[in-house]
């Protein structure tokens, strides 16, 4: 039971997430907010990491069941993936962090223009910042296979995978022929591929 309300609340956070960062209803609360719309996405922020704290809240404080036992050496193993995944993401968040979490607003000496990032770790893939997610959470469920774990490895990387795809649409629309061009060199989510 308690994995349906986990998987319940993974979905209505993807669709919450989704719906608020939609073109139609950040245009409505630009009209709704007009001046302070400015501060939109750090609300949208500090909304979506109040409701993912909350989620991992109720995922570790359920008792949970192990699927399987792995030998020492394999989670020894998964200890340089899972090390590759937070480095990746260390430095995308790094990079964005004033910009994707809304705090630059704050720091308007600090934001900077929309342009289309290609270098560094987005010479590899369209969007590093997933890729490390997803190879994350998947590391952390093998260190640790219970079927709650499993869930959200499950939900993070299917919301993370449908969520690109719309991603990518505003891409294009934003930056037009030179996104599309990266489209055709570029792998969106696993490198060399």
């Amino acid at each position: 039971m308690m994995q349906t309300w986990l998987i319940i609340s993974w979905i209505i956070f993807g669709l919450l997430h989704s719906l608020l960062a939609g073109e139609r209803v950040k245009a409505f609360f630009s009209r709704l907010m007009g001046k302070h719309f400015r501060y939109y996405r750090l609300y949208y922020s500090m909304q979506s990491f109040l409701i993912l704290g909350g989620i991992l809240a109720f995922q570790f404080s359920q008792e949970d069941t192990e699927l399987f036992r792995l030998p020492g050496y394999v989670k020894i193993i998964i200890l340089f993936p899972l090390t590759a995944s937070l480095l990746i993401m260390g430095i995308c968040i790094q990079k964005y962090f004033f910009h994707l979490s809304g705090i630059d607003v704050l720091f308007p000496q600090k934001q900077g223009g929309q342009h289309l990032e290609t270098g560094g770790l987005n010479r590899y893939v369209r969007h590093p910042l997933y890729t490390g997610t997803i190879l994350m959470v998947w590391c952390l469920f093998v260190l640790s296979p219970t079927s709650m774990n499993g869930i959200s490895a499950f939900m993070i990387t299917l919301y993370t995978c449908i969520g690109t795809v719309f991603e990518e649409k505003k891409l294009r629309r934003i930056f037009g022929e030179a996104y599309i061009h990266y489209q055709q060199r570029v792998p969106m989510l696993i490198p060399f591929t």
